[in-house]
């Protein structure tokens, strides 16, 4: 599906007479300039802290009281170098100074359940979400700690979405309000139930602010034909969104420095 995203995508550039070249500066607010990428530290500083998983810089003098714990590179997607560290004797086996990139300590999420919510903002009013979905990651080895991720065999994904009303997607959009105003994201959450993800009981273990995947479009029982429609109305509304981001916010070599942190991340630079 990510070329017929990347079709979609310079169609609607095309045909809306908007640079494609935008899309490498959605949410350049919130890009780091310093350490050319989207940390996850800052972006911790805007969650709502009782959907906050605690984490902070992993250093050699990093003191650990409870495990399991994460280990993750402060920028990565697809799970790139993310490693679950399970016991004291693994954390002093994990050599932080073979890592190009800083690492971040994540304390583990308790709940059950992992939703991907996945977002893009509207462009004609304020506060408004044309393109919305919720898809389960569901993992079946056994065990609490998964590391989900699309390479991960072991995972599946279903699409969500319509197991939610209406009104229950507007409590949904209500929630995404509390955070700023990112024009697109995918938010990895963990809770125990469709009932406590409602009631804002859960934990949010991530947010992908580059290029996120829709993770929508990994479900196996979703038809091309559905899967086609919602590429082409989702890029239509991204390429509209791209088109609102102030230009003095824009950085230069966004693409090329995110290729560099994600092959950092992978070990192979």
């Amino acid at each position: 599906m990510t070329s017929k995203l990347i079709f979609y995508y310079i169609y609607w550039s095309i045909r809306l007479r908007i640079p494609a070249w935008y899309y490498f500066q959605i949410n350049a607010e919130w890009y780091n300039k310093e350490k050319h990428l989207y940390s996850k530290i800052d972006i911790d500083k805007h969650i709502p802290k009782q959907w906050l998983l605690k984490q902070q810089y992993f250093t050699e003098d990093t003191k650990i009281s409870s495990f399991p714990i994460f280990l993750k590179p402060e920028w990565g997607q697809n799970a790139n170098g993310i490693v679950r560290i399970d016991s004291s004797s693994e954390l002093n086996s994990f050599d932080i100074k073979d890592k190009k990139v800083p690492y971040i300590v994540q304390e583990a999420a308790k709940e059950n359940i992992e939703y991907e919510v996945f977002y893009i903002r509207g462009t004609e009013k304020p506060n408004t979400y044309p393109i919305l979905t919720l898809t389960k990651a569901i993992n079946n080895m056994q065990g609490q700690y998964p590391i989900n991720h699309i390479r991960n065999k072991n995972v599946e994904y279903k699409d969500a979405t319509c197991e939610f009303s209406p009104h229950e997607l507007e409590k949904i959009k209500s929630m995404l309000n509390k955070l700023p105003a990112f024009r697109i994201a995918r938010i990895s959450l963990k809770t125990n139930s469709k009932d406590d993800l409602l009631k804002e009981l859960f934990h949010i273990i991530e947010i992908n602010l580059f290029a996120p995947y829709p993770i929508n479009l990994m479900d196996k029982n979703t038809s091309q034909e559905d899967k086609d429609k919602f590429v082409k109305n989702a890029m239509y509304e991204l390429v509209k969104v791209s088109n609102t981001t102030p230009k003095e916010h824009f950085n230069k070599y966004v693409f090329t420095n995110k290729i560099i942190k994600h092959y950092q991340t992978k070990g192979l630079l």
